[in-house]
């Protein structure tokens, strides 16, 4: 009998939301009360690291799962319509009838820099057991990933038990995703790093997780807590720092004319780095596609307008 479950290169657990994206955005100068400010564009697609790093992997080549929660609304059937448009298999997405989808608006300054408001929504119920229960799913893919640490405050109790029984019962490579406002807390990550494979956060994030200031310092901590596998700091225009252990570098950063909006970088990296991997690169390597894939997010509106097929990066 033919298994009802699809096989898939990555699972992405974790946030799934709809931004709408203005361009570009006077922050410093909003308009007087009632008065109006008329932007260039104004931009309506998917966010979150389930969407972001799903549809960039989609358009690099590789088949993806996702599982996260959408509202009973005209913006869930936007996220799951743009899901299906990249053939990203959404049985692991629970609709929410009793909250709205998540959604952010993104306001994007001339540079590029962004400013976030957001209603997080349904994304409050969300619980490890909406990824619990999709073990069978996770179990027929490659690399399992969650995000973001600092996003999921009901899920992180939980992360450790989580990632315990994806490595233990289903035996998959996994990858822990870091946003927003982590906070401190070493005894959940050393709890939690001796079942993740992958763990690459940006250098705020990283700071605020360990109290370090040089990327070597942050990934000594990650590892006196029981990280084993490769372990990075995202460096944002000075590129990334990355471990494994037996090899170390820091990567510059693939240089571009002009940034229109650095919308999804970061998960744009970690699609690249997964990609890589997939492909069989190591991981030193593997961070010099994840860069140039960064670099070429930033070159249009929207987290996964400029994502090209993989073996465009070259």
């Amino acid at each position: 009998m033919k298994n009802p479950i699809p096989r898939t290169d990555v699972v992405l657990a974790g946030l799934a939301l709809v931004d709408v994206i203005g361009r570009p955005v006077d922050i410093q100068h909003p308009p007087r009360k009632g008065g109006l400010q008329v932007l260039e564009s104004m931009t309506l697609t998917t966010g979150g690291n389930v969407a972001n790093c799903g549809i960039d992997l989609a358009k690099l080549g590789f088949r993806v799962g996702a599982i996260s929660r959408v509202g009973d609304d005209p913006l869930g059937d936007f996220v799951l319509r743009h899901l299906a448009k990249y053939r990203i298999q959404t049985s692991g997405v629970t609709i929410d009838r009793k909250a709205q989808t998540s959604a952010t608006f993104v306001a994007v300054e001339k540079g590029g820099e962004r400013t976030f408001f957001h209603t997080r929504g349904c994304l409050t119920h969300f619980r490890v057991k909406d990824i619990m229960k999709h073990l069978p799913l996770i179990a027929r893919t490659k690399i399992f990933a969650l995000g973001y640490l600092g996003l999921l405050p009901e899920c992180e109790p939980h992360l450790p038990r989580l990632f315990a029984a994806v490595k233990l019962r289903t035996g998959v490579a996994t990858l822990l995703d870091t946003g927003g406002n982590p906070r401190r807390d070493p005894l959940l990550l050393k709890r939690m790093l001796p079942y993740v494979d992958y763990f690459i956060p940006s250098r705020e994030e990283a700071a605020v997780l360990t109290g370090a200031t040089s990327p070597a310092a942050m990934v000594a901590s990650f590892r006196a807590w029981g990280a084993r596998g490769v372990v990075g700091i995202k460096l944002g225009a000075d590129g990334c720092y990355i471990t494994d252990g037996d090899r170390e570098a820091t990567v510059p950063a693939v240089k571009i004319r002009r940034v229109v909006d650095a919308t999804g970088a970061g998960d744009a990296f970690v699609a690249g780095f997964l990609a890589a991997t997939l492909r069989g690169f190591a991981p030193i390597d593997a961070a010099r596609r994840a860069n140039a894939i960064a670099a070429s997010c930033v070159t249009a509106v929207g987290a996964s307008t400029a994502i090209k097929h993989f073996d465009d990066y070259r």
